[in-house]
């Protein structure tokens, strides 16, 4: 007993000490290029304001690559930097031949470099444009964006002198058991997994950066609260422009520096597949995603063991038909400034 007591105290230890800047930004940031090898794609290209890169860190996500990949190339992206992290799953091969991948490997421990990973892919690879940081089991989304398109987006931002746009996470799933909500690659994911429960989110003031609208804050808990009694953050940073000025995964998921937009966009999450049960054990086996998230693992294992069929979907569940309805529904933010901009973008558009 006493020796548990001491590894715990040992690895919550470490777990802070994990997070402190100076670790973050100047031990780790200065090791990590040298553990990182490029695979596949080009060592570099020509970014610029109007244009948007997306980055990921990877490991084993074979079956989400295809909608991944889709979804945000029907968005208008044309650069992708994936890092992989020890993928055993034929993850490498399908990447190797995307054209528009550049492809990196590192076998640094993702619960020690997690945010050093990603900042290193945004300052190599996002210079002077626009970052979207986007796990593979994420869709990007934004208010509006069934009548205009990423650039409009982006144009707006420009405009305006924004530097980084908080996103929020949206948890989605089927109405079947978790272990028969299988994931086909070639189909739609929010067709597949088209329900989400808004009603176990909490609210409050959002604290790493100054907000131009108080409607604009940070989202807790969520389905993974009511299913699994998990107090998960679901609000980040995760578009943003390496202008020289922000400095991007500080504070975990957020930023300094940042003049931060008049609306919120989401982050379509389907982490709810029939794999999820492996991942989680294969995660609470060997730690690594570091020792607090590794106690969110354990709460999701000990659910699954106790309710084998158990069911993402409860009576607040509602079946997503539009981002907007979102916006109607309070979790995400337009301004007025936006929406007037939007409605004259796509009257203009009109025949």
């Amino acid at each position: 007993m006493v020796m548990r007591v001491v590894r715990r105290k040992i690895r919550s230890a470490i777990g802070r000490f994990n997070k402190l800047d100076f670790v973050q930004f100047a031990i780790r940031g200065r090791i990590l290029p040298f553990r990182v090898r490029r695979v596949a794609g080009p060592d570099s290209f020509d970014a610029g304001p109007d244009d948007v890169v997306v980055i990921s860190v990877m490991r084993n996500g074979r079956k989400y690559l295809m909608p991944f990949l889709r979804h945000h190339r029907a968005l208008g992206i044309t650069k992708f930097v994936i890092l992989d992290n020890g993928s055993t799953d034929g993850s490498i091969e399908f990447l190797s031949k995307q054209p528009d991948v550049t492809l990196l490997q590192t076998d640094a421990p993702y619960h020690a470099y997690e945010n050093t990973m990603k900042r290193y892919l945004a300052e190599r690879f996002c210079r002077n444009a626009w970052c979207l940081c986007v796990d593979v089991d994420e869709l990007f989304e934004f208010p509006r964006s069934a009548q205009m398109k990423l650039t409009d987006l982006i144009g707006y931002l420009n405009e305006r002198k924004f530097n980084a746009v908080i996103t929020q996470m949206l948890d989605m799933f089927s109405d079947a058991p978790l272990k028969n909500s299988t994931l086909n690659p070639a189909s739609d994911l929010v067709d597949q997994f088209p329900f989400y429960d808004l009603s176990w989110i909490k609210k409050t003031i959002y604290t790493f950066g100054e907000v131009s609208d108080w409607s604009l804050m940070m989202h807790h808990g969520g389905v993974r609260w009511m299913i699994f009694g998990t107090s998960n953050g679901l609000t980040k940073v995760s578009l943003f422009r390496m202008d020289g000025k922000i400095k991007p995964f500080v504070y975990w998921h957020h930023t300094k520096n940042a003049r931060l937009a008049d609306i919120s966009c989401v982050l379509l999450h389907f982490p709810f597949v029939d794999s999820f049960y492996a991942k989680v054990m294969e995660a609470v086996e060997s730690g690594r995603y570091g020792h607090l998230t590794t106690g969110e693992y354990n709460s999701y294992a000990a659910r699954l063991l106790k309710d084998p069929d158990l069911s993402m979907r409860g009576s607040d569940a509602r079946r997503l038909q539009s981002i907007d309805e979102l916006v109607d529904a309070d979790f995400l933010v337009e301004s007025a400034d936006y929406r007037e901009w939007a409605l004259s973008r796509s009257a203009r558009s009109e025949p």
